[in-house]
């Protein structure tokens, strides 16, 4: 049987979407794209397009290349990007103002009579000859439930135009449909992003931050290290000691790769006996760190 906890093997990652729902707004009117999977409100700038067809929505990332052939070898040496496209497809079913409007690329106005009046309950949408391409920011919002916990996912795209669609189809046993494709545009380097709080990654393995004294007692004269862990990688190093600082020498050193450093610490010949000192390192702008034991000065022995 498949290790349920593993990353591999495991049926409670597979994920489908049973909720979902796909939001736009005018780019030009959104301040600030979302940042995680918090629920849109309904008085927010992005506005639902409510019910989708039973195929769903289609994202399509796609990459299109070229391949760098060279005469020394029958197989390309390496591929060069040509383009790429974000691409969100769906099937509105409601008629709505927003979704007519999205589908023949226009607004509804009031209509009126050749005379100019206005015809009460009467509305009109002109498509132009010339038509102007509105530019959309899109949400795909898509979740299901995994052992009574929310899995939430939200696709992204701070710009984007309406490229295709569909046609309508009148018919007596079948609502009309308004087939949409959307693709993503340049958007400060970006064509989008996905956002999840599914465990997708495992959670980083956090080290404590901590500094011991290997050994905590030395004779006056001697030395001893001070080691740590869990430090920013790269951050010099410096280490105190109190009381009496003067009486402890030590050179800063820089936070190893994997977060540890080891420090001599010269401890001076006349150093007090039997004072509790509390031994401290610091790396950078952080706090400093101080030893959970504390150094014990013994007395250098009398050479005979």
């Amino acid at each position: 049987m498949a290790d349920q906890t593993a990353n591999s093997g495991n049926a409670k990652k597979i994920r489908f979407a049973p909720q979902g729902e796909i939001y736009v707004a005018d780019a030009r009117a959104v301040k600030e794209l979302p940042r995680d999977c918090t629920p849109i409100a309904a008085n927010d700038v992005f506005k639902a397009l409510g019910y989708v067809d039973e195929g769903g929505v289609t994202i399509t990332p796609s990459i299109e290349t070229d391949p760098v052939n060279v005469w020394q070898s029958a197989v390309p040496v390496l591929y060069n990007v040509k383009s790429a496209s974000f691409q969100i497809k769906a099937t509105l079913m409601e008629t709505n103002e927003l979704t007519t409007q999205l589908f023949f690329g226009a607004k509804w106005v009031q209509a009126k009579d050749t005379d100019g009046s206005v015809i009460d309950g009467v509305w009109r949408l002109d498509l132009k000859s010339t038509p102007e391409l509105d530019e959309l920011a899109i949400v795909v919002d898509w979740s299901q439930t995994v052992d009574g916990v929310p899995v939430r996912y939200r696709c992204v795209i701070g710009r984007a135009m309406i490229s295709d669609r569909g046609a309508i189809q009148l018919q007596r046993a079948e609502n009309g449909k308004f087939e949409l494709t959307i693709e993503a545009l340049d958007h400060s380097g970006s064509l989008g992003y996905v956002l999840t709080d599914d465990k997708v990654k495992s959670d980083p393995v956090t080290i404590p931050i901590e500094v011991t004294l290997q050994p905590n007692h030395a004779a006056q004269g001697g030395h001893f290290d001070v080691v740590g862990r869990g430090f920013p990688k790269g951050e010099t190093v410096t280490v105190t000691v109190a009381p009496n600082p003067e009486k402890f020498t030590a050179t800063a050193k820089a936070v190893g790769e994997d977060g540890t450093f080891t420090i001599p610490v010269v401890i001076a010949a006349d150093a007090a006996v039997g004072t509790d000192y509390a031994v401290s390192a610091k790396a950078g702008a952080a706090e400093k760190v101080t030893a959970a034991d504390k150094l014990k000065v013994e007395a250098k022995t009398p050479t005979v």
